[in-house]
């Protein structure tokens, strides 16, 4: 029998993952002591300028203890920004019908934004983060999954406020919907290219217009 080979993608992944998981107390505090760590240091000086002995030293401790669950800056940078998208799909789903209350479509919508945009607001180093899923290939499988599934639960909400709409109309509006609030999002909280409330009203006003289509049928 032929022994399977792996491919690249495969490699990569193993490259990239923990080499063990932090199932102790102790052991998440120290994850979660590099992770903001490394974020802190791309805020200050930068990809660039990223290496393991920084974030160790910004962490305070050593580089061997860091080793012990990342092999790698760029495992870093991969559990960083997995952490991030983990915790916008938590705060896009948060305000899912399926949690209750007596939200409509638009308080859905509304309450989505308000919630993700303390994220973005809130975020260390976040401009250069998003810069890195462009820059970095390895990370473009970790960016397709968190979008489906952010478009997964968008579009499920829109369905349950919706149930006329089709099935393609609904997945239509919810990838309209993650573009354009990831986008004026970035523009205003984190690029600052003008008042972000603004940007977040006109904004408000496209995800109404979406909305409204979607419960006329049109």
């Amino acid at each position: 029998m032929t022994e399977a080979i792996p491919d690249a993608k495969d490699a990569a992944r193993r490259r990239l993952a923990l080499r063990r998981l932090p199932t102790q107390v102790r052991a998440q505090q120290t994850v979660e002591l590099v992770l903001r760590a490394a974020a802190a240091e791309i805020e200050t000086e930068g990809l660039d300028k990223l290496t393991t002995k920084r974030i160790a030293a910004a962490a305070g401790i050593s580089v061997g203890a860091l080793y012990e669950y990342f092999p790698s800056k760029e495992a870093i940078v991969h559990a960083l920004v997995e952490q991030w998208f983990q915790r916008v799909h938590a705060a896009v789903d948060s305000v899912h019908p399926r949690h209750g209350g007596q939200r409509d479509i638009i308080t859905y919508l509304n309450e989505q934004l308000t919630t993700v945009a303390a994220l973005y607001e809130g975020e260390p180093g976040l401009g250069a983060l998003i810069q890195m899923l462009q820059a970095i290939p390895a990370l473009d499988n970790l960016t397709r999954l968190h979008d489906d599934l952010v478009t997964e639960s968008v579009a499920s909400a829109l369905q349950h406020y919706a149930p006329l709409a089709s099935a393609a109309s609904v997945d239509a509006a919810a990838r309209c919907i993650g573009v354009i609030c990831h986008n004026m999002l970035c523009a205003a909280v984190v690029h600052r290219v003008a008042p972000a409330e603004l940007l977040l009203g006109h904004l408000r006003t496209c995800l109404v217009a979406i909305a409204s289509q979607l419960i006329l049928g049109r």
